[in-house]
């Protein structure tokens, strides 16, 4: 892959079967130290989608590994379709990144009725083990 293979931050990400596309922060990008003269994965703009209507974003491609709390690696690295978006208007505002498609390719998710947990595992097997009997 192209890109600067050593770099590597935490975040959170949301899971959101609606989004195609990881979002990231302009505060991500500073983190990791990459921008578009230094960063081979940056395709330009791109018109995304929105619950508003369309809107233009700079894309790129990003390596990902999903990971558990304690650090415990969840999947193996792949390359995730990303877009920049808007930092939260106020320093004290949400920060919520949503998935892209990527992590749904390489694990398995479920709910349960009357249950707002999110289930998630590597395997299918592992993840019919985690589900409460309704």
């Amino acid at each position: 892959m192209s890109g600067l293979p050593s770099c590597a931050i935490d975040i959170v990400i949301s899971n959101d079967t609606g989004s195609n596309v990881l979002g990231l922060f302009p505060s991500d990008l500073q983190w990791l130290g990459i921008n578009e003269q230094n960063y081979a994965m940056f395709m330009g703009q791109s018109v995304i989608q929105t619950a508003a209507g369309p809107v233009s974003r700079t894309q790129l491609f990003i390596d990902m590994q999903v990971l558990k709390e304690d650090g415990t690696m969840v999947s193996e690295c792949f390359t995730e379709d990303a877009i920049i978006v808007p930092s939260p208007n106020q320093p004290g505002d949400l920060q919520v990144r949503l998935s892209g498609g990527g992590m749904r390719n390489h694990l398995y998710f479920a709910t349960a009725p009357d249950n707002a947990t999110l289930f998630v595992a590597c395997k299918k097997d592992g993840l019919v083990a985690q589900l409460p009997v309704v």
